[in-house]
């Protein structure tokens, strides 16, 4: 029987402490950035810090904070499509680095080993090489590339806010995520709700989604299924093919039926080391193992690891 986690109460006082919204401001500085739909740059805020931090303080305890709706900015991709970012004003920039310092650590002491995006000490090229040694170290040469459709805009807020309330029975905190994720966003000067996901561009949304995916990890780890996720990039290992199949059935229910995601089945593939697989922009191959095969067209070829 799992052991029952421990629950954090009473956290909202950290959050409009003055001392860490000073903290958080600085954070915030050093990343930079755009100005929200106020205009209000990092610099100019800076100019009245003091003023500005107490007055923040004051509305988060108070209760009467609220979050200005996000400014939209679209992104180029690289496959002709466009990625939409949510620019939040910096003084909800800075609520919502104050915020993640109070979260992330209760968080971070039960992540799955595998996740490795966004997480203090962690990063891509471990992931990568994390990949490799279950690839070829661990004999797990069969690999699924399993692709989200719009991972952080799809999550929904209701599982948003239950899995934070699995560890955190602060309703003050509750309450402001849910204010965040609620805030809506300006597109053309006209104001749009925000019914589902968290918005890549602001500061918590990258802990959020870890949050979120947890899930799925951990359902996975339960069935000894061996996985690397970084953020919404997933692979899943296997000794054959088989399995392989069997794994990919299991994961598409756990995150359209448990987690209400959509897996992109277009971009979702089974492939081997032997014919390579792509993760954070490198393919990974092996072409002196020989795995069990399966028809998967022509691979792009990025940067190799042999």
């Amino acid at each position: 029987m799992q052991e029952k986690e421990m629950k954090y109460y009473s956290l909202i006082d950290k959050v409009y402490s003055e001392k860490n919204l000073l903290k958080a401001y600085h954070r915030v500085n050093s990343n930079r950035g755009a100005p929200g739909i106020d205009g209000v740059t990092v610099k100019s805020f800076g100019e009245k810090l003091l003023e500005e931090i107490e007055r923040l303080s004051e509305e988060v305890k108070s209760g009467e904070y609220m979050p200005m709706p996000l400014r939209r900015v679209e992104i180029p991709k690289g496959n002709g499509e466009t990625r939409q970012l949510g620019i939040p004003a910096v003084r909800d920039r800075v609520v919502q680095q104050s915020l993640k310092e109070v979260l992330e650590p209760i968080f971070e002491e039960r992540f799955h080993p595998s996740s490795y995006g966004y997480r203090k000490g962690r990063n891509a090229w471990q992931a990568v090489e994390k990949a490799k040694a279950f690839a070829s170290k661990y004999g797990l040469c069969n690999v699924v590339e399993l692709d989200l459709s719009k991972c952080f805009d799809t999550l929904d807020h209701e599982k948003i806010i239950d899995s934070v309330a699995e560890r955190v029975s602060d309703g003050k905190i509750l309450k402001l995520i849910r204010a965040m994720l609620k805030s809506g966003v300006m597109e053309d000067g006209v104001w749009k709700a925000t019914e589902t996901g968290s918005p890549q561009g602001g500061v918590i949304s990258p802990l959020l989604a870890n949050i979120y995916l947890d899930e799925f990890d951990q359902k996975m780890k339960a069935r000894g299924i061996r996985i690397v996720r970084y953020a919404d990039d997933i692979l899943i290992f296997s000794k054959t093919q088989e399995e392989a199949r069997e794994f990919l059935a299991i994961a598409i229910n756990i995150l359209e039926i448990d987690m209400k995601l959509k897996v992109n089945r277009n971009k979702t593939r089974i492939t081997t080391l032997e014919e390579g697989f792509h993760f954070l922009g490198f393919e990974i191959v092996n072409i002196n193992r020989k795995c069990e095969k399966t028809s998967i067209g022509n691979v792009e070829k990025h940067q190799r690891f042999l």
